[in-house]
């Protein structure tokens, strides 16, 4: 593991943990469907039969979010491994309903996002000892961990930083573009940052999560509103604050932030000097200091690196902000 960044004698200032696989060597996919209200109902009548096909995901979220015009979204998010998705995504029940001209003629705006997660591109990283994401299927978490808390831990987390220059350049920021009537397929740019993070505070106890809801939430979704219509002066090319929802489609007490940036240094410098996160830092800190060892929030994230060609976006009936839309 690279230690690159890492201050001399570094202590961090709260215990994280990391997932662990035995087996790295066919990578994860992590693959969103997503629609407006108006398609929420044939989203999800497709999703329960197709995820249900035998090579199905390893297990699914539903969520919804509101996106750069103020517009409620719903989505669903799923995990496979590599080869499980190959045979899912050629199947009959995704490319009929996917390929039928009903959906540019159903009128509302569908989409559909999906990217490979190579072991040495991933990182996890969780507040404790329970997995969120990609976490879940795993085999074990490992920690506390050193690799955490300063200005580049995240890039020392990614075994390929130890190698590869991680930065966006000239050569790979186009985003490859085809369009085909209201239907535009997208493959995103080498070394695109995809970014998870999650907060649940389920297991807050009553003090604890109004103090985090009064406090803490208001200060996140001001920084995720920040990274969502900032586009371009920020270099995300998309960010989604999405809320879990249940099987009935009722909000949870869980959320996470998705967001796609140039580089992994979009939310790296995001993080380090921008004034939004640097009120989220300060806001959580205080809630630290104030609940200690007591304190149930759990908070975690999963950062892929792309390589080349390790995506594939489309987009029907969207509009220009949409997903990496809003970067062509």
């Amino acid at each position: 593991m690279p230690r690159t960044n890492m201050p001399t004698d570094w202590e961090p200032p709260a215990p994280a943990w990391e997932s662990v696989w035995s087996d790295r060597r066919e990578p994860f996919v992590c693959a969103l469907f997503g629609t407006s209200e108006a398609g929420r109902a044939d989203l999800e009548e497709w999703a329960e039969v197709a995820f249900r096909n035998e090579h199905g995901p390893m297990g699914y979220e539903r969520g919804q979010f509101y996106n750069r015009s103020d517009q409620i979204e719903y989505l669903f998010l799923a995990y496979w491994r590599q080869a499980a998705y190959s045979n899912w995504v050629q199947s009959s029940v995704v490319t009929d309903w996917w390929q039928s001209p009903a959906r540019e003629q159903a009128g509302y705006a569908i989409w559909r996002e999906a990217f490979q997660m190579p072991f040495d591109h991933l990182e996890t990283l969780h507040s404790t000892q329970d997995p969120h994401g990609v976490g879940v299927y795993a085999e074990d978490v490992y920690g506390p961990i050193l690799e955490h808390g300063y200005e580049g831990s995240m890039r020392d987390r990614i075994p390929i930083s130890a190698t590869t220059d991680l930065r966006a350049n000239e050569s790979c920021t186009d985003i490859s573009f085809k369009q085909s009537g209201q239907r535009i397929s997208l493959q995103p740019p080498r070394n695109m940052c995809v970014i998870r993070s999650g907060q649940n505070w389920g297991l807050c106890g009553d003090e604890e999560r109004k103090y985090y809801l009064q406090n803490v939430r208001p200060v996140l979704e001001q920084g995720m509103r920040y990274l969502r219509d900032a586009g371009e002066d920020a270099r995300c090319y998309c960010m989604r604050l999405v809320r879990l929802l249940d099987a009935q489609w009722q909000p949870t007490d869980q959320s996470f932030g998705l967001g796609y940036g140039a580089d992994i240094y979009t939310f790296e410098e995001w993080a380090a000097s921008h004034s939004t996160h640097l009120a989220i830092f300060d806001e959580f800190m205080k809630m630290v200091a104030h609940f200690g060892e007591a304190m149930q929030l759990r908070l975690w994230h999963e950062v892929t690196v792309l390589p080349a060609s390790a995506g594939h976006f489309e987009y029907i009936n969207c509009s220009d902000g949409t997903g990496l839309l809003s970067s062509s």
